[in-house]
């Protein structure tokens, strides 16, 4: 199987979590490698974004000695925008109604995260 048919079976597995409405592997420089988006989410803005989010609080958790970072999760009244690195080369984002179980997402992302890097080698 092709990488890209890889990447875009995980975040088809990722939807079958329920409480993931859409999902998203983004390079760390905010380029869209693979997405399950609704069509009203410009993909290429959700990727410069979402790589910046989490390049920011990675600098951020360094600079501060926190530790490693795991992930930046953005709340709205309507949801969270849930972000983590998936190796060195890639983010992984998901996009997680008010009322998800953000364990369970945390938890499948985790998993996710890691086939990603194992994937795309990094």
């Amino acid at each position: 199987m092709e990488k890209r048919q890889q990447l875009e079976s995980i975040l088809a597995e990722l939807r079958k979590v329920g409480d993931i409405d859409a999902s998203a592997i983004v390079r760390r420089d905010g380029l869209m490698v693979a997405s399950d988006m609704p069509n009203y989410v410009d993909g290429r803005t959700i990727a410069a974004m979402t790589a910046a989010l989490v390049g920011t609080a990675e600098t951020s958790v360094g600079e501060l000695k926190l530790g490693e970072f795991q992930q930046v999760i953005v709340e709205s009244v309507e949801g969270k925008l849930v972000a983590t690195g998936a190796g060195n080369l890639a983010i992984l984002a998901c996009l997680i109604g008010k009322d998800a179980n953000l364990g369970l997402v945390l938890l499948s992302m985790e998993n996710s995260s890691r086939k990603v890097a194992e994937i795309l080698g990094g």
